[in-house]
């Protein structure tokens, strides 16, 4: 699964792959192998080439790493390639938002015919024991949800329309 990661303005390329225990992320094209040694909730402690790091998500932006705060943004690289190469486009047509992989819809937070803005969020989804957040990547009305809390999804399906 490919991401673009935004840390306090800087940029970064991730792809995330699940092997056995370990997961294999390639950021910037690198590979490094992470090791989950404790997840609870909100915290995990990750084992990143041979060093460990606490991990708190404090909210849908903010994480505190080893005992410091980070501005973050995760957006899907198909969603952001579909922003970057006509944003004219994506705000005037409808803009399906698919599930990027398996999971089990957690929280439905926006209703049907809500106005919402950029970043807003509008659902949770667990995958790979993780809660993410789905959120609003541009501004307009919601036309459609698709997903119930406690709904499993599989990868494409169409979880919210917004027009």
């Amino acid at each position: 699964m490919a991401y673009v990661v935004d840390v306090d303005g800087k940029e970064f390329r991730v792809d995330v792959r699940k092997e056995d225990d370990r997961f294999i992320v390639f950021l910037n094209g690198e590979e490094v192998r992470v090791e989950v040694a404790h997840e609870q909730a909100s915290q995990l402690m990750l084992i990143v080439k041979d060093k460990p790091f606490a991990v708190v998500v404090e909210s849908d932006d903010r994480v505190l790493v080893n005992g410091e705060s980070y501005e973050v943004n995760v957006v899907d690289e198909q969603v952001q390639r579909m922003i970057t190469a006509s944003p004219e486009l994506a705000h005037k047509k409808e803009l399906a938002v698919k599930a990027v992989m398996p999971g089990l819809v957690i929280e439905v937070v926006a209703k049907e015919g809500d106005s919402v803005k950029t970043g807003d969020g509008l659902l949770v989804v667990e995958a790979m024991k993780m809660q993410n957040e789905i959120k609003a990547v541009r501004d307009g009305l919601l036309k459609k949800i698709n997903v119930k809390q406690g709904q499993t999804v599989n990868t494409g399906d169409i979880l919210l329309v917004i027009e």
